[in-house]
């Protein structure tokens, strides 16, 4: 009976534990994340004078880096945080993670970005229609609102030029997480962590975000906007430029991955050895002076 009992804790022990820090995390970064831009988005329109920066860009970069470290706090003891499967697929790829985990992480991050999507749609509900000016969404007039759950190009910007624009913060991210992981860097505290990598997001989005909004993560982007879509957007959320937060990120995280062992990792593992050899070299050179069983050897005579 005792048994019985103590198996569903420890079968959360593995990799459904993992899965749900990662569920949970990943919550906490959408929500906290789509939170800012929705007070960034939906209350343009009223006068707010009394609060500084409200309707300004800062307002969403530092909320996207602020998520991100809560996020991590969250899940980082548990499943070490990806919160992305560009980040779960580049370490895998790379053998830094094992294959047979990967689609739970990611499963688990879509449906905690789908669920924390439907939490704010509901909790926003009326700013959102009041930004539409009715309670019905559809196609037609998603865009007006869309933005606050899933993330788009500006119209002078090409396909070609948003792809790049994820791919390079993804590519980023992806490379100052494996620098951190990276026990023959000079890797940061662990409990500063959290806090380095929501500052690198809020950098990326402060210097890349205009241009696409910054995804960076295709689960932050997909979640939402297939929750959307079943929220009345249609095809309006699932448009033409779905595929690009959805595989931009993938490709520059790789890049970043294979770019850091190939380039960097070669540079620290060939210091790395040099230093052992020294090292060895340093402990098998006999004392001076010093004979077997420690008597001292005499000086020959000239």
């Amino acid at each position: 009976m005792a048994n019985r009992v103590a198996s569903p804790t420890y079968s959360l022990a593995g990799v459904r534990g993992e899965a749900l820090a990662e569920f949970f995390g990943t919550l906490v970064l959408v929500l906290f994340g789509d939170g800012a831009v929705a007070s960034f988005v939906l209350f343009r329109n009223i006068p707010l004078e009394n609060i500084p920066f409200a309707h300004t860009w800062p307002v969403v970069f530092l909320g996207w880096g602020f998520a991100l470290m809560l996020g991590i706090y969250v899940a980082g003891a548990v499943s070490g945080a990806h919160l992305n499967p560009a980040v779960t697929l580049s370490l895998a790829t790379t053998k830094r993670f094992p294959w047979n985990k990967v689609w739970q992480y990611i499963v688990a991050q879509m449906l905690g970005a789908f669920v924390a999507a439907a939490i704010l749609f509901f909790i926003y509900r009326g700013a959102i229609n009041h930004t539409l000016g009715t309670s019905q969404i559809n196609s037609g007039n998603i865009a007006k609102i869309g933005n606050v759950f899933y993330t788009s190009k500006q119209d002078f910007v090409g396909t070609f030029g948003a792809f790049c624009t994820e791919a390079l913060g993804t590519a980023l991210l992806v490379g100052m997480i494996i620098v951190i992981l990276d026990r023959r860097n000079q890797p940061v505290q662990a409990n500063l962590n959290p806090l380095i990598l929501g500052l690198l997001l809020a950098a990326i989005g402060a210097s890349f975000g205009l241009n696409t909004g910054f995804a960076v993560n295709p689960a932050r982007d997909f979640g939402p906007r297939l929750w959307m879509a079943l929220a009345g957007g249609g095809l309006g959320a699932l448009n033409s430029y779905t595929w690009v937060p959805l595989l931009a990120p993938i490709v520059g995280g790789l890049i970043a991955a294979f770019g850091y062992d190939y380039i960097l990792g070669h540079v620290l593992a060939a210091r790395e050895a040099k230093s052992t050899s020294e090292a060895s070299a340093r402990t098998a050179e006999p004392a001076v002076g010093v004979g077997m069983r420690g008597r001292r050897l005499r000086k020959p005579e000239r």
